[in-house]
């Protein structure tokens, strides 16, 4: 009885200092536009909501988050196409959300991938996410064979790019791997967005997605950035 005791509170302590890590299967990533909150609306400390939060999406679709649903805001709500919404859905059902900042070029940049399976990139935070047949591998000298090669060798310590347009993962970065500075000059928008007739700044017109430098002149010529050989 003492023995069972001891490994119980073994047991018990364990859980408390190593809680699950809750898995999401990401089953949507869009932009969004505006955010609109009830009053009451919060996050509380259970990390479930309070009161309503409704996310008008790039497509203008509008998608609310009721009371209770599991999530997390790391990116300001009140900001107009500033934001990347991660969701976890069942049916048309929000069962969790996360608010992500909008990277470059319409990426949002997350932590290492820790494995791949059944076509989903996981990560150490339990979210899932779809990737590419080939995920580009950004190293500056090294020869990366494959992905399995990249995690490790790599893994620990690099960036995980999203492209929000495909909903899949695009490329990782090694640790201190610096981004393609892109230099071009870019023209207004056409269509711009205008709330009480103010206009209401949008995405700049830029077909890069990162990868190419762009000339400054139309003599120079373009630069290209290629990936790392194929996976497996």
């Amino acid at each position: 009885m003492i023995v069972n005791a001891v490994i119980a509170d073994d047991d018990q302590l364990a859980a408390v200092l190593e809680p699950e890590i809750p898995e999401h299967r990401v089953d949507l990533i869009a932009g969004v536009f505006i955010t609109e909150t009830s009053d009451d609306f919060t996050i509380g400390q259970d990390g479930l909501t309070r009161g309503f939060v409704d996310f008008t999406l790039q497509n203008r679709k509008v998608m609310r988050v009721a009371p209770g649903t599991p999530g997390e805001v790391n990116c300001r709500l009140s900001s107009i196409s500033s934001c990347v919404v991660f969701v976890d859905l069942l049916g048309d059902a929000v069962v969790w959300f996360s608010v992500e900042p909008k990277a470059e070029r319409n990426t949002v940049e997350l932590g290492p991938i820790v494995d791949l399976e059944d076509g989903y990139a996981l990560f150490a935070s339990g979210w899932q996410i779809k990737y590419p047949p080939v995920i580009e591998r950004r190293c500056e000298g090294e020869d990366i064979v494959s992905f399995s090669d990249f995690l490790r060798r790599f893994g620990p310590g690099s960036t995980t790019v999203i492209d929000v347009a495909t909903q899949r993962v695009l490329r990782v970065r090694c640790a201190g791997e610096d981004r393609v500075v892109v230099t071009t000059t870019t023209q207004p928008l056409i269509d711009v967005p205008v709330i009480d007739g103010e206009l209401i700044p949008g995405d700049e017109i830029d077909e890069n997605d990162g990868v190419v430098e762009v000339p400054t002149t139309l003599e120079e010529s373009t630069g290209n950035v290629t990936g790392s050989p194929a996976d497996d």
